[in-house]
């Protein structure tokens, strides 16, 4: 990806200020350079929004032809999928309410408008949900009942279900991303934060289901977390992807709509803050992600949060968002390991920290499947089997250069940050 290309487009996407001159700036791209760029559009979550930006100031021809008539059909299909899953979510709240199970939803229809004006833009695979503990066994019944199947996952939490009639678990095209018959899951979650895996304590509170509201969007009726713990999910489901260097671009553009079009409601802002202030590292990842939205997307910070948060983020966190965060953030966090300098300084534990670092830079896990056989024939097997090769070794040469750049990089920073005490 040109990374050039990447900054004008997000600074097309600025949430504060005009966006006609970035557009003017797109001209000075090839076509080779659009062609390359579409791959990060998808991935990145933002070329709807990117799509829907150009036509709204009249500039259409900003891109090539072609690439105009992918992005019409892209929101097209992105319309049926977004009908389709509103169906299924419905389904899904009904099964929990006649079954007793009291949750609230994260994320996806959640964040409309809030987060997200429009719900064509927003690229959503899952529904999340948070359950009392103790509900999970009758949650988990419940759906089997209504035919969706347990995934296995290498990780115990959250426990993740999907119907057995949705079982494409990968895109053969990335345009199969937008398309209604591409597999989505149902998320599981008893808590908002994993410390145990992490490393991270945050002493959260245990009230986020009490504080819940009603929410009636369309149509839909769905119990959805407070305000000001929604946000404080955002700020914990970015930090956390940070942490896993893959954070795509779009987590950081809804987070600075809704800083620019909520930053007038002092109400809300202080409601936030008082609710952040029970836990402080709590306050650095806030700082970490506000500074990233607000800088990639020009979002104006409410007068709150840039005293008590923004201008107080402590050294070195603000370094290292300036010195490797944005970049990293256009490259949706997967260029470098360059996160694991940020985790540190989040890990009090040393003997975690050496763990958390060899699991990082040396995954032993099985890779993700990346291609599978579009038929049964011995071809279409031979060809998934290639590339999938071809993807597990990419994977590895990925990791023993970023695991290079990392090391070296960390003896620089810890020099940056005896220098800057």
């Amino acid at each position: 990806m040109n990374h050039a290309l990447a900054g004008e487009i997000a600074s097309c996407l600025r949430v504060s200020s005009p966006s006609v001159d970035h557009v003017r700036n797109l001209a000075a791209f090839s076509r080779g350079d659009w062609k390359r760029a579409q791959e990060w559009l998808d991935y990145s979550g933002v070329a709807l929004w990117f799509w829907d930006r150009l036509k709204g100031v009249g500039a259409r021809d900003a891109v090539p032809p072609e690439i105009g008539e992918r992005l019409d059909r892209l929101i097209t299909d992105h319309s049926f999928r977004v009908v389709s899953m509103a169906e299924e979510f419905d389904s899904i709240n009904r099964i929990f309410e006649r079954a007793g199970v009291e949750y609230a939803v994260l994320k996806g229809f959640a964040l409309i408008p809030e987060y997200t004006p429009d719900v064509r833009l927003r690229l959503a695979s899952d529904y999340d949900y948070l359950l009392p503990a103790e509900s999970m066994e009758r949650a988990a019944q419940a759906l089997r009942d209504a035919g969706y199947i347990r995934r296995l996952e290498r990780v115990e939490h959250p426990v993740v279900y999907a119907h057995s009639t949705n079982t494409q678990r990968m895109p053969l095209r990335r345009d199969d991303l937008y398309s209604a018959s591409f597999h989505r899951a149902v998320e599981l979650h008893t808590r908002l934060w994993e410390p145990g895996t992490l490393k991270i304590p945050l002493g959260l509170p245990d009230d986020f289901l009490t504080r819940r509201r009603l929410r009636n969007w369309q149509g839909l009726h769905f119990y959805a977390l407070a305000e000001e713990d929604e946000l404080i999910f955002q700020v914990l489901h970015v930090f956390r992807h940070i942490l896993e260097c893959w954070c795509r671009l779009c987590s950081f553009l809804e987070i600075a709509y809704f800083l620019e079009h909520r930053r007038g409601d002092a109400d809300f802002w202080q409601r936030f803050s008082e609710r952040s202030r029970f836990s402080p590292p709590l306050a650095g990842m806030a700082g970490v992600v506000f500074s990233l939205a607000g800088g990639l997307f020009g979002a104006a910070f409410p007068a709150v949060i840039d005293a008590d948060v923004i201008r107080t983020l402590r050294y070195p966190l603000d370094h290292w968002v300036n010195r490797y965060g944005y970049e990293s953030a256009l490259a949706n966090f997967a260029d470098n390991k360059y996160s694991l300098l940020l985790y540190r300084e989040f890990v009090p534990d040393d003997t975690a920290w050496r763990e958390i670092r060899r699991r990082r830079l040396f995954p032993l896990h099985r890779p993700a499947r990346a291609a599978q056989a579009s038929t049964s024939k011995f071809s279409a097997r031979l060809a998934a089997g290639r590339k999938q090769g071809s993807y597990v070794a990419r994977r590895l040469l990925h990791h023993l250069i970023a695991a290079v750049k990392y090391t070296w990089e960390s003896f620089r920073w810890e020099r940056i940050k005896i220098a800057g005490q």
